[in-house]
């Protein structure tokens, strides 16, 4: 029986309010959501960032940073088609971005880049921990550069997996980014350092997890950069103040501890 369960591939196609989606049949977070709801998790988050992107100038960059199996991606890539915007997807998981690759090619969004890469401040390479993707996990919540601190369904392999370049997004030079979202699992804080230039050149909507990092350094990289910080479920909102950019329904302000 364990036998014919191992032979069943993994990978499944759902169908999604996004398009087409490869996931993982095994994960217990997104892919169970998409199951039973065509918009998985973050909803809301999702929403909200789709509806910036269709306000985006023409020919706008949306960044994500932490695609997991691309829901983001799709919706983003899906909403900025008409104006000619495109989307770089960065996943440092190599079955999750192969994955992310074939979606975007089932649903023909040439808007949409890929990259299998890990998020950084500086450029290098990283090791990327070994899990077994034929057993019940958490996939989007595997953590890099240590120590699992969260168990995600079974415990880290003893040997590392793959090893996979280390990129800063400051090294991309990307002008016109609107939106930048970044869930990487306590790296955040890396990710930013690695993306001031960026941020401050092109001043984006971010939306960023907090969930794993110093909530207390996230924010205030972003006040000292004159934006509002607004609390989103486990993430931030960070709108630039002054720019075209509004919210019109009430979400809490980010208050320091």
């Amino acid at each position: 029986m364990l036998s014919a369960i191992a032979e069943i591939p993994y990978t499944i196609c759902l169908p999604t309010a996004y398009g087409q989606i490869l996931v993982n049949r095994y994960d217990l977070n997104q892919t169970n959501a998409l199951v039973k709801n065509p918009f998985g998790l973050d909803y809301a988050e999702i929403d909200l960032l789709v509806k910036v992107a269709k306000l985006l100038p023409e020919g706008s960059i949306c960044l994500d940073v932490g695609a997991n199996f691309g829901v983001y991606t799709l919706a983003l890539a899906k909403a900025l088609a008409p104006r000619k915007g495109v989307v770089h997807s960065f996943e440092a998981q190599r079955v999750l971005a192969y994955m992310v690759c074939g979606s975007v090619a089932l649903n023909s969004m040439e808007n949409a880049h890929v990259h299998h890469n890990a998020v950084g401040a500086e450029s290098g390479e990283i090791d990327i921990p070994a899990f077994d993707y034929r057993r019940v996990s958490n996939f989007g919540s595997v953590e890099f550069g240590g120590k699992q601190q969260e168990f995600i369904g079974q415990p880290q392999g003893e040997s590392s997996g793959d090893r996979v370049k280390l990129v800063r997004i400051d090294d991309f030079h990307f002008e016109k980014v609107g939106i930048m979202k970044v869930d990487i699992e306590g790296m955040e804080e890396m990710a930013l350092a690695g993306a001031v230039e960026t941020i401050e050149r092109n001043r984006p909507l971010v939306l960023i997890e907090w969930l794993k990092s110093d909530k207390q350094k996230l924010a205030a990289f972003f006040e000292q950069r004159q934006y509002e910080v607004f609390v989103m479920g486990g993430n931030f909102l960070c709108l630039p103040q002054g720019g075209s950019i509004k919210i019109s329904h009430q979400l809490p302000r980010w208050v320091a501890e």
